[in-house]
């Protein structure tokens, strides 16, 4: 079996959904599964999707740690650790002290990695990150507001992490093939680097360092390299999967916390679309409970009239006006009163009849997660790469669609939230019962 630790909500959905459409039966986790909770029959990789991309180093490293050893326990062979694509960390970590971790703990001596994942517009090209064609210091993510990437230099960043020798494999070897990646890899080991960034570039080039990865206990990096190596595990050709069923007939809400351009874009397309929504400002009510309170009574008095669609929460504000709310409050504890507030809603809305939550930004899908009582689901169709549907297995009765900052076209928020075809009493729309069958294949 194959096991991911994935550093936040959104990136384990997306590197799950990877998982599933490469061949293997795939079960979610948020947080370390208790220990008599066991991965269903039959499934043939389960990804565990922790809160650690923020953490301060020890904590993340300690968190990371909990869930190999559950893993292993559940008799996962490989590990892989998965990160974003954008690389997002800080000089600190995490993803250089968790690799460090996840490697001595696995007695792996080099680590193959890429953040790459070109599906997501993302490449590595001699050691350069590249987004949507753009380095990562020149793209949006240079005013991240947690975590700003300033420098392209993927060497650079992850050196400023370990004390451990890190080494890049050139796209060249790559585009060699197989033999002559592992021979690198060998070489690597040789020379004593720990980390290896691969450059890739195209998804068979992911496919060709899958297969090298294969062969090796611990992984890491995107979505990208771990759909490459799924695809050495499960084959070439992966049988097809069963399709869940529809979602257009459940009342929907969005919940955005994500402050990405991409998010914001989202959001232009929704009030382009008349849609109702209601921006969560902490400053003006800096208690979650009475923000929650006063955001559900701006729904209630919504008209019932279901073509106007999903209402829309958001506290996803241009990067300027977000500095205002940091300086007024500081930033953590606007985070905590957005993502205490943003949970509260989600559990109030799910109690009204909502059966399709759409979350935007790690930060607010895991806070929704851990509101609804969360605790597993069964990967169900992608709304749009790196975004499947995800049926829980605990906690709520509604489908779930945990949305990364940055992915989804300009639509993916319309779309995914478009007003049903015709009103039923919610408990008439309430998603099946799923089991072990869901998602299996044919």
């Amino acid at each position: 079996m194959l096991g991911v630790i994935a550093d936040d909500v959104t990136g384990a959905s997306d590197v799950a959904l990877a998982l599933r459409e490469s061949g293997l039966r795939t079960v979610l986790y948020f947080g370390v599964p208790d220990a008599g909770v066991a991965p269903p029959g039959g499934h043939e990789a389960v990804v565990v999707a922790l809160k650690s991309r923020m953490a301060p180093p020890g904590e993340a490293v300690a968190e990371s740690l909990a869930a190999l050893r559950r893993l292993r326990e559940h008799g996962v062979e490989q590990v892989y650790f998965k990160f974003c694509s954008t690389f997002d960390s800080t000089a600190r970590g995490n993803i250089g002290p968790v690799i460090d971790a996840l490697a001595d703990a696995l007695d792996a001596p080099t680590v193959l990695l890429t953040p790459s994942s070109p599906q997501h517009g993302r490449t590595q090209y001699e050691g350069q990150l590249f987004v949507n064609g753009v380095p990562l210091a020149e793209s949006p993510m240079r005013d991240h507001p947690v975590t700003p990437m300033t420098d392209s230099s993927l060497p650079r960043l992850l050196r400023a992490q370990t004390d451990r020798r890190v080494g890049l494999l050139r796209w060249d070897t790559v585009r060699a093939g197989t033999d002559a990646v592992r021979a690198e890899v060998a070489a690597a080991a040789g020379r004593g680097d720990r980390h290896l960034l691969a450059d890739a570039l195209t998804e068979e080039d992911l496919r060709t360092l899958g297969r090298v990865a294969a062969r090796a206990p611990l992984a890491a990096g995107a979505a990208g390299l771990a759909g490459g190596l799924a695809r050495a595990v499960a084959g070439d050709a992966p049988e097809a999967y069963e399709d869940d069923d529809p979602l257009a007939d459940w009342p929907a809400a969005v919940l955005c916390g994500s402050c990405s351009a991409r998010t914001l874009e989202q959001l232009d397309a929704l009030r382009a679309l008349g849609r109702p929504l209601l921006r969560l400002d902490p400053v003006a009510e800096p208690d979650p409970a009475a923000l929650a309170e006063h955001s559900l009574a701006w729904h209630d008095a919504l008209p019932t009239d279901p073509a106007r669609g999903a209402p829309v929460f958001h506290s996803s504000v241009p990067p300027a006006q977000l500095r205002v709310i940091q300086e007024a409050l500081g930033s953590d504890r606007a985070a905590a009163v957005l993502e205490e507030a943003t949970g509260l809603i989600a559990v109030g809305l799910v109690a009204r009849g909502v059966r399709r939550v759409i979350a935007a930004g790690g930060e607010t899908s895991g806070a929704v997660v851990a509101a609804l009582g969360v605790t597993g689901g069964w990967i169900g169709r992608a709304a749009a790469p790196g975004v499947p549907w995800i049926r829980p297995t605990s906690g709520t009765p509604a489908a779930l669609l945990l949305k990364s900052g940055n992915f989804g076209g300009p639509d993916l928020l319309a779309v995914a939230s478009a007003p049903p075809p015709a009103v039923t009493p919610p408990e008439d729309r309430s998603p099946a019962p799923h089991g072990p069958h869901q998602g299996a294949r044919r």
